[in-house]
């Protein structure tokens, strides 16, 4: 067990690992028989970027990206990108010791959904095999400011089917794992990917990722909060045209649209953003509502509408 990090990192790998062999690689042969290999993940846990290394303004940039909007496994595997190159990414959440795919995304456009695919095989049939599975519940009961990371590569599979219907049918190489709380025991995954095409994982990248993964945790964790704050938004939006629809049927839908919005706070750029319009749009539909308003002697600018619909 040796620190790889400031304030807490645990490391555990079998001695026996071997090396990873650099650059490119070959389709990974089957195994015969479901058998436990003898070779075991590594696994990390950290709270703090990993002593020494730095982070790239790249990265920081693709991060704070990523914080700054609802969750997107785009936006997350191009933050990851500028730090090492990826091939799929997924994002997993686990609901009663089951895991559910959230989003996933690739580094190059393909005509199927490999995360998804995959995904749904794994599911059905090889999760409860997985070390992540067991690391979720440990994870569950951890303060929120940690990360575990697991770095598995697919001859490190416990079952050979799995190797199989995965890893050598879309040519991938490895795993690297990150898991971490956002609330009390929900526990969420994002799995970084690798093919034959991007060889494995080097020591220093696995470094850089270990230097990454808490700022990516943070990161996770912000868009998750961006994304509750836009769904209540949503929710309040609906809720308040709703009401308009009932009370000033007189209105059009985008004036509808319009009117609701400034009750729930948002400015003219804001409410373009959000339909998709011009800020000129906007004010021409404003002006248009508050007229056919106040004809009814309902309120007719944003404070009384916000009362109003509140």
């Amino acid at each position: 067990m040796r620190c790889l990090a400031s304030r807490a990192c645990r490391r555990r790998r079998s001695a026996s690992t071997p090396k990873h062999p650099p650059g490119r690689v070959s389709p990974l042969p089957a195994l015969g028989g479901a058998q436990k290999n003898r070779f075991m993940p590594s696994t990390w846990t950290l709270d703090a970027p990993a002593a020494g290394q730095a982070v790239s303004s790249a990265a920081v940039h693709g991060l704070l990206e990523v914080a700054s909007a609802p969750l997107s496994a785009a936006r997350l595997l191009r933050a990851v990108q500028q730090v090492v190159p990826v091939q799929y990414l997924s994002l997993v959440a686990f609901h009663r010791h089951t895991p559910e795919l959230i989003e996933g995304s690739s580094q190059h456009t393909h005509d199927r959904d490999v995360v998804a695919e995959c995904f749904a095989i794994y599911r059905r049939r090889y999760f409860r095999s997985d070390s992540v599975m067991r690391m979720a519940d440990h994870v569950g009961s951890r303060p929120a400011r940690e990360v575990a990371v697991l770095h598995c590569r697919a001859d490190e599979l416990p079952v050979a089917g799995w190797r199989d219907d995965i890893y050598v049918r879309e040519r991938l190489t490895e795993r690297f794992t990150l898991l971490h709380a956002p609330t009390p025991g929900a526990v969420q995954a994002i799995h970084l990917y690798r093919d034959d095409r991007q060889g494995f994982f080097q020591p220093s990248e696995i470094a850089q990722l270990l230097a990454l993964a808490p700022l990516l945790r943070q990161a996770h964790h912000a868009a998750l909060q961006v994304g509750a704050v836009v769904a209540d938004r949503q929710a309040q939006v609906a809720q308040a045209e709703r009401r308009l629809s009932q009370l000033a049927p007189v209105l059009s839908p985008r004036e509808r649209a319009v009117c609701a919005r400034i009750a729930c706070g948002l400015s003219a750029d804001g409410i373009a953003a959000d339909l998709d319009v011009a800020p000129s749009t906007v004010v021409t539909l404003r002006k248009r509502a508050y007229l056919k308003l106040a004809e009814l002697g309902l309120p007719a600018d944003r404070m009384r509408l916000a009362r109003w619909l509140g």
